[in-house]
């Protein structure tokens, strides 16, 4: 009886160790397997397991968005940098627009020249301060040609042979010869910027003069 008990046992515990030896054996191929395919798919491992997933917790993301605050700071400094640089910018776009005027202006005076010269024939270049309109005319008074200021540049200043004319309209004459009269025109934007016009009775052409602030 005591023989048999032993036997019994003894087959016992043969199967028992056989079943741990078969689930050791399991789960070492198991991990041999996961171990492979990680190292030739890393992704797809990653995926596979999720730790946060099995925890039941939502994954987390390193990609956040800005929070309400940030965007806040961030309109706060690019409005401040707007308030820095705008009278910077508004400056520069009133010299250019100046500039530019400036320089039809004086195209006005050549084309004037150059008509008298080619009409052969005294040409007038009639200047309104309060229209801003510079009009060419022959002799007889005829218009040929209209050039107007853009908005926001005035004629400050008209002088005629180094005085200052009152007068809100001037007459300047070019002659068949390729003359033209001793005068100035100063033309501003806001009473600062200035640039002024002059014109160059020997040579018969004109030339465009930069006025520096706090030069009258």
């Amino acid at each position: 009886m005591a023989l048999m008990e032993l036997t019994m046992m003894s087959a016992t515990g043969n199967r028992i160790k056989r079943s741990r030896k078969r689930i050791t054996a399991r789960r070492w191929a198991r991990s041999l397997n996961i171990s492979l395919h990680a190292s030739r798919f890393p992704h797809s491992a990653r995926l596979a397991f999720n730790p946060e997933k099995a925890l039941g917790q939502r994954p987390s993301s390193d990609k956040n968005g800005f929070t309400l605050l940030e965007l806040i700071v961030v309109i706060l400094i690019i409005a401040l940098i707007l308030g820095i640089s705008y009278p910077s910018m508004s400056r520069g776009s009133n010299i250019l627009n100046l500039q530019m005027a400036g320089r039809d202006v004086l195209n006005s005076f050549r084309f004037a020249r150059e008509k008298a010269i080619s009409e052969q024939m005294t040409m007038m270049l009639i200047i309104d301060r309060n229209e801003r309109k510079f009009e060419l005319a022959n002799v007889l008074g005829e218009p040929m040609r209209a050039y107007t200021l853009p908005r926001g540049v005035d004629i400050q200043r008209m002088t005629r042979a180094g005085s200052e004319v009152r007068e809100d309209v001037m007459t300047v004459r070019f002659t068949p010869n390729g003359g033209v009269e001793n005068v100035g025109i100063r033309i501003a934007i806001g009473g600062r910027s200035r640039v002024q016009i002059i014109s160059d009775p020997l040579g018969g052409g004109a030339r465009i003069e930069p006025v520096w602030e706090g030069i009258r």
